[in-house]
């Protein structure tokens, strides 16, 4: 079935587009941006509804009748940062403190969060340990900071309900993107968004007793996984994601279909200082981001790379009927196995950075034929491809953009979450009908106590401090040490050359007397 139209929006308190942009670029990017939007838009309607994080009331059941229409589910959206519990169902309790300085949550000390307890027992007398939810209000700050907050606060898991003003239902919630504000990358556990009405009801359950939930994500499901994945061939996010993604798409090669796609993007030709570093020519048609600002490398350099890259993937892809395509109903799985050898090691063979502009192996011609030339590629065909489909395959890429220049769809549902490789392979399991083996020979169990990656310390932590003079001091002793034996051998040595001086001078003065006697 085909979801009816509706607007994507995406929430973020960071406003980070557009700066240190040359004048002009901002509307540009604007203009160009609202093209593609109206293109992706316009693609969604042919693609399966996307399946957002559920919220699932276990108890009391005072709570569930309320929501008895939807058999005890809410919806909400996922944010775009954070690990979601992809292919697990956890259960947890939810945790509400008041505002007490009018923050709304967006400090520490703004609120203080009951004790609850930490096991539940089900009907046999077991118990299962609960992960700790917290329920906080959106507003006054992003949706970062409130996440952090929490989870300095003890958070395996954040609920945030949206504003009391706010017109969106849970039926809007899968077309809001709860965006990143530059500083999502410290976040390391889930979040979601749900509406005002059904988390006002999740407060006041919270606020009277123990509410138990459980979080699920779960993926439109198919034999065969397809993921598409937007990017661009200059950035260094994606291509460390795609070097330490590589070890499991080959290890699911006969049951995930992988496309790669590229951000770009239009411009206004007729300015050139805004065309001249990101554009393909003058005309402005084909745009990509400038990855090193006043550096060498240029937005066309970038282009020539995608349509390097994309045919590397197209001439070297191989069709190969599994096991899984047959139950899928698709002809085969296609696998690039050369693309994935060279995408592996394009980011430390060809670096941005290079200390000269012409360096062969910086980013750019020059290296990369160098790098297929290494891993096997027919550098020859991939030559003629992009002579033969350099503006086509342009073109296609920018009508099809997607909803973020780093973008990650599965089986057409929008990815959430940080795009890490181990996440994203959990992600894509979920998307089984029948999880294989592959995924199981990949997949650990991860614990839900723990955060996805614990968040590295900011400066110096006083254990290191101390750890620091220890080791100095343990230094300066060993210097004295040694310092304390080179003064006892300099003093024996002075004190036998003096003993040695007294010697001759009293033989000679002995010596004197036997030849006067």
């Amino acid at each position: 079935a085909a979801c009816l139209f509706r607007p994507i929006v995406s929430f973020s308190s960071g406003a980070l587009l557009g700066r240190g942009q040359p004048p002009g670029l901002l509307g540009a990017m604007a203009r160009s941006n609202a093209r593609a939007a109206v293109s992706c838009l316009l693609a969604a309607l042919l693609q399966p509804c996307a399946v957002v994080a559920q919220v699932r009331v276990m108890s009391p059941d005072s709570l569930k009748r309320k929501f008895s229409n939807t058999m005890g589910r809410i919806e909400g959206s996922t944010a775009t940062f954070g690990a979601p519990f992809y292919g697990d169902r956890v259960l947890g309790a939810l945790v509400y403190g008041e505002s007490q300085l009018n923050h709304l949550h967006c400090a520490v000390e703004d609120y203080t969060v009951p004790k609850l307890d930490e096991f539940a027992t089900n009907s046999n007398s077991e118990k299962t340990r609960l992960i700790q939810i917290f329920l906080v209000r959106r507003g006054k700050c992003s949706f970062t900071t409130k996440v952090k907050v929490a989870y300095d606060k003890g958070a395996h898991a954040v609920i945030i309900v949206d504003r009391e003003d706010s017109e969106l239902t849970t039926a809007d919630m899968k077309n809001i993107i709860v965006a990143d504000d530059g500083f999502g990358d410290k976040i390391h556990i889930p979040s979601i968004l749900v509406a005002k009405s059904e988390g006002k009801k999740l407060i006041e359950a919270a606020k009277s007793g123990q509410v138990i939930v459980e979080l699920a994500w779960d993926l439109p499901t198919d034999h065969v996984v397809i993921t598409d994945l937007w990017m661009s061939s200059a950035s260094q996010e994606s291509l460390r994601f795609l070097k330490e993604f590589s070890p499991k798409r080959r290890v699911l090669n006969e049951v995930m279909i992988f496309q790669p796609h590229y951000a770009v993007f239009g411009m206004d030709g007729s300015n050139p200082q805004i065309y001249n570093e990101l554009c393909s020519d003058e005309s402005g048609q084909f745009c990509a981001e400038d990855p090193d600002g006043a550096g060498p490398i240029t937005g066309r350099d970038v282009l020539a790379e995608d349509v390097r890259q994309l045919c590397i993937h197209m001439v070297h892809k191989v069709l190969r009927s599994t096991e899984a395509s047959k139950k899928a109903g698709k002809p085969g799985v296609e696998y690039a196995a050369k693309y994935w050898d060279y995408i592996e090691q394009l980011q430390d063979s060809c670096p941005l950075a290079v200390s000269n502009p012409q360096d062969q192996f910086g980013f750019g011609l020059e290296c990369s034929t160098r790098l297929m030339k290494k891993v096997g590629i027919d550098v020859p065909r991939v030559e003629d491809c992009v002579r033969v489909n350099y503006t086509s395959y342009l073109k296609a890429e920018r009508e099809h953009a997607a909803w973020s220049p780093r973008a990650l769809r599965i089986n057409g549902w929008r990815y959430s979450g940080i795009l890490d490789a181990d996440l994203v392979m959990r992600a894509i399991c979920s998307g089984f009908v029948t999880r294989p083996t592959e995924c199981a020979d990949l997949m650990k169990p991860r614990d839900p106590f723990v955060p996805y990656f614990e968040p590295k310390p900011e400066g110096v932590t006083f254990l290191q401090m101390l750890m620091w003079l220890l080791g100095v001091c343990l230094v300066l002793f060993g210097c004295m040490l040694l310092y304390k034996r080179y003064l006892k051998k300099e003093m024996r040595t002075t004190l036998r050359e003096e003993v040695m001086l007294e010697v001759q001078a009293q033989m000679g003065e002995y010596q004197k007397m036997m030849g006067s006697s």
